[in-house]
């Protein structure tokens, strides 16, 4: 079997993953690792998304949708020899899934985040509070790493990309609708405040990588910290990942010395032969 010839469509989420399911693959008590693979988008449905939203898909994203309309990582950790619970998570949604943040907040938030705009700056909010209820206090300041808060006026756009354990999301930033380098962000829901995540799309998919797809992983940049269950798992699967004096960028970027994460090329995500997409769907049914 070692000399089985791999074929373009394992090549590119191979590459696509930084070879993170052969590395999980061969920790101990990890089993069941599982990539649900999907049907690249068209540049028709992504002009469309563009257009929908007002803004510009920053390159590297477009590209990976124009590979595979987002991707799941599932795998389990075996605490005892019939305790085995599925805990690793990577999900990029599908792009129709990336909504404007404010859809699925204001309803929930409303009564926080008004009080929070209430106590940020309100003539800059003045036209953004009536029409989006934006949920952030807009004062500039600095997170948790010292990195530079967002600032929130009525041209900026936020995109929910994921839900962290309904304590936080990761956002996608568009601090006003000309720029297309969009930033990635985590919203605490709790007090409304940013933390920042990543300057790409390409950093925070390397990110999630580096972090092996550990439950909640993006909580390591939170105030709130880690749930105690998953900072176990950390501490036996990858503990370097909780090293306090480590630069953060550096504790993200070389997540292993063995395993040197580094750089994730967006011209990877063209890598993806049309014919074998096809026949993905297929076979995918015909395993279930």
């Amino acid at each position: 079997t070692m000399n089985k010839k791999i074929s373009p469509e394992d090549a590119f989420y191979e590459n696509l993953t930084l070879g993170l399911i052969r590395t999980l693959s061969n920790v101990p008590r990890v089993c069941n690792v599982t990539l649900e693979r999907r049907q690249p988008l068209n540049t028709c449905q992504v002009v469309n998304w563009e257009q929908r939203h007002c803004v510009y898909l920053p390159e590297d994203m477009k590209k990976f949708y124009l590979s595979s309309d987002g991707f799941v990582l599932n795998w389990s950790y075996q605490y005892a020899p019939n305790d085995i619970r599925r805990v690793g998570h990577i999900h990029f949604p599908h792009l129709l899934q990336v909504t404007l943040l404010r859809e699925n907040i204001e309803t929930t938030h409303s009564v926080s985040s008004s009080t929070a705009l209430a106590g940020g700056n309100s003539d800059v909010l003045g036209a953004a509070s009536s029409s989006q209820s934006l949920p952030a206090p807009v004062a500039s300041g600095k997170d948790k790493w010292g990195n530079a808060t967002p600032i929130i006026t009525a041209k900026s756009k936020i995109f929910e990309i994921n839900n962290v354990n309904e304590v936080a999301k990761v956002c996608m930033l568009y601090e006003s609708t000309s720029s297309n380098n969009p930033k990635f962000y985590l919203l605490e829901l709790s007090t409304l405040s940013w933390q920042f995540l990543a300057d790409t799309f390409s950093e925070y998919l390397r990110m999630a990588i580096a972090h092996l797809g550990l439950p909640y992983w993006e909580l390591c940049f939170s105030s709130c910290g880690l749930p105690s269950w998953t900072e176990q798992l950390f501490l036996l699967l990858a503990p370097h990942l909780l090293e306090e004096h480590e630069p953060r960028r550096g504790r993200v970027l070389n997540p292993a010395c063995e395993h040197p994460y580094n750089i994730i090329d967006p011209n990877i995500f063209r890598g993806k032969p049309k014919t074998v997409a096809k026949s993905v769907t297929n076979s995918t049914k015909q395993n279930k």
